[in-house]
């Protein structure tokens, strides 16, 4: 991974931890659940409506990088909606770890989607 993308997905790791806190205050919740293993949650989020607008924006939008896409407007927009419900599922992304995992089996299955 070149400088430059690994900058963005920083960044977009950062971000996207952000977002997770201020949905968690913003649903009185100020503790956190641990969730060490996203892979275990009992959500599946290939099923949700934000995940498959995520993936038909990516198919329309002509990029080849699924990374790429997230860290642009509409690519960011989708992701931000999968991830405010998977709050409401009750999966905690609060902390930098799990957000990373999330993202990356979010990428993985964007990419399984789109073959």
């Amino acid at each position: 991974m070149d400088n430059t993308r690994k900058f963005k997905f920083i960044n977009l790791q950062n971000s996207f931890s952000l977002l997770a806190n201020k949905v968690d205050e913003s649903r009185g919740e100020r503790g956190k659940t641990s969730f060490s293993n996203v892979s275990s949650m009992d959500w599946d989020f290939s099923e949700d409506e934000a995940f498959i607008a995520l993936c038909d924006a990516f198919r329309e939008s002509g990029e080849t990088s699924a990374m790429e896409f997230l860290a642009t407007g509409e690519g960011a927009f989708h992701f931000q909606e999968l991830t405010q419900n998977a709050a409401g599922e009750g999966i905690d992304l609060s902390d930098s770890e799990s957000m990373a995992v999330f993202q990356m089996e979010v990428l993985e299955s964007i990419d399984e989607m789109i073959k």
